[in-house]
């Protein structure tokens, strides 16, 4: 038996280069892992993939869900006749630009590789399952992504605190891509994290952000309750349709978090941080 955690993550800006050959976008984005996370526990059986979520109704049956997917992957590019079951619970929001489903499949493909170690490339698997799993897979607290997400740099980003706000309304990253107003220019990394450092203001951008507000106003309202709290560096994370903001120390996030939380009791409302 086996444990392992699959943390959430935020995008600190995210830009959209244009569409590749493939269908994809090409992006550029700094990711970083945040303490936030699912929970699986992950146990060898004679055979099959079985999976029981608790804290959740993901909406779909077991054999659709992305960790499921992850254990019949590896299992079958091993070539192991033994097979998982799998314990997940949830506590990131589904369909939310935070990575949940991305983080659970990664957490899978990991946790399998110690169980039934095999010359498998833990990456490339995961590549065809999301384009935010190889980040994921890779274990990293925070890199770059780029291409459509699978080439990925690691980075450092200083311990950030942050508030996080869903609305309830959850937003496809298919749904979002198709409402992009305009490609925008890669990041200014260097500049980014030294503003990061130095607690200032981060002259960072979400790319879908427009679209997602237009075809969602409820996370408009969510940026627009966020910046009125006087946390800075407000913006909504990968695809939505969670935002967040920055505070300058772990009380503040948890404050600004109850304060929302009193506010909009119909909101998902956390105080979290940086790993």
């Amino acid at each position: 038996m086996l444990t392992l955690k699959a943390h959430a993550k935020v995008n600190l800006g995210l830009s959209v280069r244009g569409r590749r050959r493939d269908g994809f976008h090409e992006i550029d984005t700094l990711i970083a892992r945040v303490a936030l996370h699912d929970t699986l526990t992950l146990t060898p059986v004679a055979e099959g993939v079985r999976l029981e979520v608790a804290g959740a109704d993901l909406g779909i049956p077991p054999e659709q869900n992305l960790a499921t997917r992850a254990a019949e992957l590896y299992l079958t590019e091993a070539g192991e006749a033994r097979g998982v079951e799998i314990e997940l619970t949830k506590r990131i929001p589904a369909a939310a630009g935070l990575g949940g489903g991305s983080s659970d499949a990664g957490a899978v493909l990991r946790g399998l590789a110690q169980l039934y170690p095999a010359d498998v490339n833990l990456l490339k698997l995961a590549e065809t399952l999301g384009s935010d799993v190889p980040f994921f897979a890779a274990d990293m607290p925070a890199a770059r992504a780029t291409g459509r997400g699978e080439v990925l740099m690691p980075a450092e980003v200083p311990k950030l605190h942050l508030v996080l706000v869903n609305p309830g309304v959850g937003v496809s990253a298919g749904n979002a891509y198709r409402q992009l107003r305009e490609t925008t220019p890669p990041l200014e990394l260097e500049m980014l994290v030294e503003q990061l450092e130095r607690g200032e203001e981060p002259d960072y951008f979400n790319a879908l952000e427009a679209g997602v507000v237009g075809l969602e106003p409820a996370v408009g309202e969510v940026l627009t309750a966020l910046r009125q709290t006087g946390l800075t560096g407000v913006l909504m994370s990968g695809s939505g349709s969670t935002c967040f903001g920055l505070a300058r120390s772990q009380p503040e996030a948890r404050l600004i978090a109850a304060t929302l939380t009193e506010a909009y009791p119909e909101w998902w409302v956390r105080a979290t941080g940086t790993l």
